[in-house]
């Protein structure tokens, strides 16, 4: 009698278990339908006829993207110092040329940022003063 009560208990503990398998690949562990998960747009619907487009780029991100550049850049241009068989005339173009790529790519960054559909600061007004 004690071992059909224990092959019955294990056989119910196995059996629940295994009761939730499955349950991602049917949509009950899918998040992207939950709105309290992919409402991150601070009210600017994906499907919103006035703001196509649109997105929220910080300053804060805007300033840490300049700064990953520059530390990019800075890289490159330490590596190009340092290389012991080069020129210093061929140095100095390659310098240049990083120089330019790095100010083109803040260029980029600061358009992205002072750009009209960057809606951070906006709340649905044409504000951009705000935080």
């Amino acid at each position: 009698m004690k071992k059909i009560f224990t092959l019955l208990f294990a056989t119910a503990m196995m059996a629940s278990a295994f009761a939730q398998y499955g349950q991602k690949d049917r949509g009950g562990g899918n998040r992207e339908n939950d709105v309290y998960a992919s409402n991150d747009n601070y009210g600017y619907d994906k499907h919103d006829r006035d703001f196509r487009g649109a997105y929220i780029f910080t300053a804060r991100e805007r300033d840490m993207q300049i700064a990953q550049i520059n530390r990019e850049y800075d890289r490159k241009i330490y590596a190009v110092r340092n290389r012991p068989y080069m020129g210093w005339l061929q140095k100095k173009r390659m310098i240049n040329t990083l120089e330019e790529q790095r100010g083109s790519e803040i260029q980029q960054v600061i358009y992205k940022f002072r750009s009209p559909k960057n809606k951070f600061g906006d709340h649905k007004r044409n504000k951009k003063d705000r935080w």
